[in-house]
């Protein structure tokens, strides 16, 4: 028998996903999944800021010129931006989304006068990061999180960072198909079912 995932009873859906919180869920507005990969986005996005402002050293090959250059959507694709250009205009999108979370959900921290993007980005991040999961208690929280981690997978993939998943032999739990795969982010997901979980979780771990 694979391992049963657990029971979906429940009243409340996650916040950031919509997916249905089991009737033992950790806490009342988001699921175990979402607060996890919050919580390791909160902390690797100042670093990957930093990283899309000085990926582009002298002689980056020219093929990457123009995969980075399309990676991000723009008004036209007949003259595709340089690759400075789209880094840095999605470097600009992750401190405007954090702004904006912040806005809603801790509005006392956000500065009031001028301040530059990569340190109020630092300090956004930090404020939000302690204070989760209290920061997301409304729809608006949810939106603003799931925005937020759509931007730092985003980054990865402009930076190059995203590993391809790991393909695992073991059934899955809820379909008892062979999809599973293991993610850089620390999740396993089904490619059939699409059921996914933190990989620390003791239903399905990846092998060592």
């Amino acid at each position: 028998m694979p391992p049963q995932l657990p029971s979906t009873d429940t009243e409340h859906p996650c916040l950031v996903c919509t997916a249905p919180l089991p009737s033992d869920a950790t806490y009342r507005h988001v699921c175990d999944l979402c607060l996890f990969r919050l919580r390791r986005t909160l902390t690797d996005l100042p670093h990957l800021y930093v990283q899309l402002h000085l990926a582009l050293p002298h002689g980056t090959p020219h093929r990457r010129l123009e995969w980075a250059a399309t990676a991000v959507p723009w008004a036209s694709r007949d003259h595709p931006p340089p690759l400075r250009l789209a880094l840095l205009a999605h470097a600009d999108h992750c401190v405007t989304t954090m702004r904006n979370w912040a806005t809603d959900a801790l509005p006392y921290v956000l500065p009031t006068g001028p301040t530059r993007p990569g340190p109020l980005l630092q300090n956004l991040c930090r404020n939000i990061a302690a204070h989760l999961p209290a920061c997301l208690t409304t729809p608006t929280d949810g939106h603003h999180a799931g925005t937020l981690w759509t931007a730092y997978t985003h980054t990865r993939h402009l930076l190059g960072l995203d590993d391809p998943p790991t393909r695992l032999p073991t059934p899955c739990p809820s379909c008892h198909l062979r999809s599973l795969s293991a993610t850089y982010d620390g999740t396993i997901t089904c490619r059939t079912c699409h059921t996914t979980w933190p990989a620390h979780t003791p239903h399905i771990a990846p092998p060592t």
